[in-house]
């Protein structure tokens, strides 16, 4: 698509947001027991919630310690039994995280399970080999708020979290908002432990979007069976001064609102300095990251010949997942991940319906595009209560940090097959340029799409392009007329004007076309000659990308700098076009009439072209113009 070309001028300097905290160890707040110490045959018991949030135990026995090449370098396979057991139909998903003892000390916790088997085996992760995530830094980067950023905030604030401990309010901190925290550059996924006989025990729930948007989002993310779950309405608030005990039930969300996705899974252990472990295997590897966790309400366990799961709700939000590793989940308590906002304004123009429906997500500038592209499409996909063919007038407003009043792109789509996902394509390409931008952080950070829908093919065709006469000199005036055919409706003619340029010469020809057909591009990038220099610059390129809806006129010829008297031989036989960004060529072909630009209310299809014989005008008159600049320039000067 175009919008490649352009991004790819922006992608030259991937940047990472934020800088790195240095590691901390983890000390669980209870008794724990080393892989050394434990044998087969040894009994215990592990903790978890099957229904509500009341926690249970249930027995396991060890069957046996499993060397492993990688991490972690044990697995331990437990036997679990009794009248739990007997009720969920074995180790569930969402188990994942639950807390194993051994004569009352703290081994690990249940990771893994096997699917279409005996559902009453399951594999520990050691806490020895859990506690290593915490060999790796976070990396953090503090938002300073929207109203009053101060250059002390932003420089010290990560340090301040850093020293904060559970249930402290944290400096700048609001009590009713997750807006301040810290925001992670997501890492190369790391080697998970997802072997083909096992299964992770962490499901992943998608909730509020349509079923294909569910498909998208959960392939997306790496997870092919995502389980019912779902968020009771409203936002959901967070907690202060949370007091967590191991064995509940938690939840890892990537959005939330009127869309949830998250994981639900088990606490492990908590440590004095408000750090905590959970799950026992990775969510989605990506290394340091600052995803919210809530705790969770489990409304049954399931029973399943595949693999029994949990069905729970996020409660309350309590802190943040700073570290998703092979061997496991561990993060802060107290401490609020800033989220991204996102509102969708719907309108359907047949049923003269509207709809509004709002979110947040997670502050990932390598997945947020994506995710909130897939969940835009799931929600577009229920409010119109269809898939199919019709035209779409989408309005982006994004707003952040630096912006000012925002940006705002408007353009139309028209799709035979599937509007909402090919109206969203360039959402989502756009979006990824600004959360991938290399010059500056756009946190915090808003977005606001205005789409109104419609079944009716709103199109109107190129049919016809006539200009009187088939020579011209340079410096003339050209009618352009074009015919142009509404859907199904009468064909209209419009006229547009045309200027000759005085360095054209030879064959030449004039185009008429639909907005993004044969668009103009970013040749100055493309080629090497330019590079976008600056936040603002970035901007200013992405506005002057065409839209669907335009019918655009232009003049083109061959043009070279030639050398000469008043030249410089360094500019070699480059034209200045090739030279320009795509906002520096539309303004000065605008202004010399080389190309004009027609706004419709319909999606423009077609292109036709017309050659024309340009000759050299009147050389006299040409000399006496030049004379004329040349004195208006020094009198200029």
């Amino acid at each position: 698509m175009r919008l490649l070309r352009i991004a790819a001028a922006f992608f030259f300097l991937l940047f990472f947001l934020g800088g790195s905290a240095p590691a901390a160890s983890f000390r669980p707040s209870e008794p724990s027991m080393d892989i050394a110490s434990l044998r087969p045959g040894m009994k215990g018991h592990a903790l978890t919630v099957i229904s509500g949030r009341e926690i249970v135990r249930f027995p396991v026995e060890i069957v046996s310690i499993i060397p492993k090449k990688g991490s972690p370098r044990n697995l331990i396979m437990v036997k679990a039994s009794g009248p739990i057991i007997e009720k969920t139909g074995g180790i569930a998903a969402g188990m994942s995280g639950s807390p194993v003892y051994m004569n009352g000390k703290l081994i690990g916790a249940i990771g893994y399970g096997w699917n279409f088997s005996e559902h009453n085996l399951g594999l520990v992760t050691p806490l020895e080999d859990m506690v290593t995530i915490w060999d790796w830094p976070e990396k953090k980067i503090t938002i300073p708020s929207v109203s009053a950023p101060s250059p002390d905030e932003e420089e010290n604030g990560g340090e301040k979290k850093e020293k904060n401990r559970s249930g402290e309010k944290k400096t700048g901190e609001k009590t009713d908002e997750k807006k301040d925290g810290e925001e992670t550059p997501p890492e190369k996924p790391e080697d998970t432990v997802k072997l083909s006989a096992y299964g992770e025990l962490s499901p992943l729930f998608i909730d509020g979007v349509s079923q294909r948007a569910v498909s998208l989002l959960a392939g997306m993310l790496g997870e092919n069976r995502p389980v019912p779950g779902g968020a009771f309405n409203g936002e959901i608030p967070v907690e202060m001064n949370p007091r967590l005990s191991p064995g509940e039930a938690i939840t890892v969300l990537l959005a939330w609102g009127d869309v949830t996705i998250g994981s639900t899974g088990t606490l492990t252990a908590t440590a004095k300095d408000g750090k905590f472990l959970a799950f026992a295997h990775p969510f989605l590897g990506r290394g340091a990251v600052n995803y919210p966790v809530a705790r969770a309400y489990i409304h049954n366990v399931v029973p399943s010949l595949e693999s029994p799961f949990k069905v729970g709700s996020p409660l309350r939000i309590f802190g943040t997942v700073t570290h998703d590793r092979p061997q496991g989940i561990g993060g802060r308590i107290g401490y609020f991940t800033p989220s991204l906002s996102a509102t969708l304004n719907f309108t359907d123009t047949d049923r003269k319906t509207s709809g509004r429906k709002r979110f947040r997500f997670v502050p990932d500038p390598f997945l947020g595009a994506k995710l909130s592209s897939g969940i835009f499409t799931g929600l577009i996909d229920d409010l119109w209560g269809r898939k199919g063919q019709g035209t779409a007038d989408v309005t982006v407003l994004i707003q952040g940090r630096g912006m000012g009043q925002g940006w705002t792109r408007k353009n139309m789509f028209f799709s035979d097959k599937d509007l909402a996902a090919d109206a969203l394509k360039e959402f989502s390409e756009l979006l990824d340029i600004i959360f991938l931008n290399p010059f500056a952080e756009v946190y915090p950070f808003g977005v606001t799409l205005t789409a109104e829908f419609t079944e009716q093919p709103r199109l109107m065709f190129i049919e016809g392009l006539e200009v009187k006469g088939d020579s011209f000199k340079t410096g003339d005036t050209v009618d352009v007329e074009v015919l142009l055919r509404p859907y199904r409706k009468k064909q209209v003619k419009k006229t547009f004007k045309i200027t000759i340029p005085k360095d054209a010469d030879g064959i030449c020809e004039i185009i008429v076309r639909g907005g993004g057909i044969d668009p103009l591009n970013q040749s100055a990038v493309i080629q090497g000659w330019k590079t976008i220099a600056n936040f603002r610059q970035m901007f200013t390129e992405m506005s002057a990308l065409e839209t669907n809806n335009e019918v655009i006129i232009e003049f083109n010829y061959d043009k070279v700098v030639k050398k000469g008297k008043g030249e410089k031989n360094s500019e070699g036989p480059v034209s200045k076009e090739e030279q320009e960004l795509l906002s520096e060529v539309k303004k000065r072909r605008l202004k010399d009439g080389t190309l004009q630009i027609f706004k419709s209310e319909f999606v423009v299809e077609g292109l036709l072209r017309k050659i024309i014989e340009v000759k050299p005008g009147d050389e006299k008159n040409d000399q006496t113009t030049q004379g004329q600049d040349e004195t208006a320039e020094g009198e200029k000067e």
